[in-house]
């Protein structure tokens, strides 16, 4: 288990005793009434139950677990698209009790499984697509099965620096691996599901090309991750993508300015945290929920309070 896991799992184990007390004493809810800012909720995969977290990262929240969560979340605060928090901020307007849901990666149990959920309740949300990645059968790096348990912090943070993110190098450096295909739930969304969504309160927006490290890359490497994947997305859908989120989480002025430049309006980080009217608009904070968090420690990351930066 990974540094970060054990941290993760510390933290989480603690939800029935901590947060639950946090609870039972009204902070979250207090805390929710009181911030002049926002959350953005940050979510990767909704699976059937009984696979929740199959990929053993935190990213594959189970249907009946999201459903709860969404549920609260609507009784609980306004929840809006991400365009219409970054159109309040550009107002100098108050965030206040304002929430909004996305999805990184653009698998395709978010179109399956969330978005019936969603719907339902009348919830906007946001899916980052990654656009060379769309409808590829063999799904992420991250969750084939020898990846997940071989993975540990140092060899993750060689993945992401030396072998800068890229799916095919790091399959590559694993010698002997077999890249399997998955089960639909956890593949990419193909453009047919992607399509179908859009008109139903899902809004699209660009995580690159490649899922690669952007500051790793060079200036040309760069311009294909950020402006070409852009063009595809809207060469495939006719939306263009106005809000980005960094793969990984991971950006710097560099790599800001080109997200700028291409024409997104904004982006997002994985930095824990809330957004107020004067934040920047370009380094746009979330709350990474993970697959397994207990709903007493939801409440309280969404409001502001104990949040880990996701994965």
């Amino acid at each position: 288990m990974s540094a970060m896991t054990q941290r993760l799992s510390g933290v989480l184990r603690l939800g029935p005793i901590f947060y639950g007390g946090l609870r039972a004493l009204g902070v979250p809810a207090a805390n929710r009434r009181l911030q002049e800012a926002g959350v953005i909720l940050c979510y990767h995969n909704v699976v059937p139950a009984d696979g929740e977290d199959g990929g053993g990262a935190g990213l594959h929240v189970g249907q009946d677990r999201f459903e709860r969560q969404m549920r609260w979340l609507a009784a609980h605060y306004t929840v809006v698209s991400v365009r219409e928090i970054v159109e309040r901020m550009a107002a100098g307007a108050s965030l206040r009790s304002l929430a909004a849901v996305t999805f990184d990666d653009g698998y395709a149990g978010v179109f399956e499984l969330a978005m019936p959920i969603l719907t339902g309740l009348g919830l906007p949300a946001t899916v980052f697509l990654v656009s060379d990645a769309v409808g590829r059968p063999t799904g992420f790096w991250w969750d084939q099965p020898e990846i997940v348990s071989a993975v540990d912090e140092d060899r993750r943070k060689e993945w992401l620096t030396a072998l800068r993110g890229d799916g095919d190098a790091i399959m590559a450096s694993a010698a002997g691996e077999e890249v399997r295909c998955l089960l639909r739930a956890y593949r990419p969304a193909d453009w047919g599901m992607i399509c179908a969504g859009l008109g139903r309160g899902i809004e699209l927006g660009g995580h690159s090309a490649t899922h690669r490290s952007l500051p790793a890359l060079t200036d040309d490497e760069l311009e294909y991750e950020v402006a070409s994947s852009r063009a595809a997305i809207h060469g495939r859908t006719g939306v263009w993508p106005e809000v980005f989120a960094y793969p990984y989480g991971l950006w710097d002025q560099r790599v800001r300015e080109r997200v700028r430049a291409a024409g997104y309006r904004a982006a997002l980080t994985l930095d824990a945290g809330l957004n107020r009217a004067r934040s920047d608009p370009w380094s746009l904070r979330r709350v990474n929920v993970p697959a397994r968090i207990s709903d007493a420690a939801f409440e309280a990351w969404t409001a502001g309070l104990g949040a880990a930066r996701g994965a």
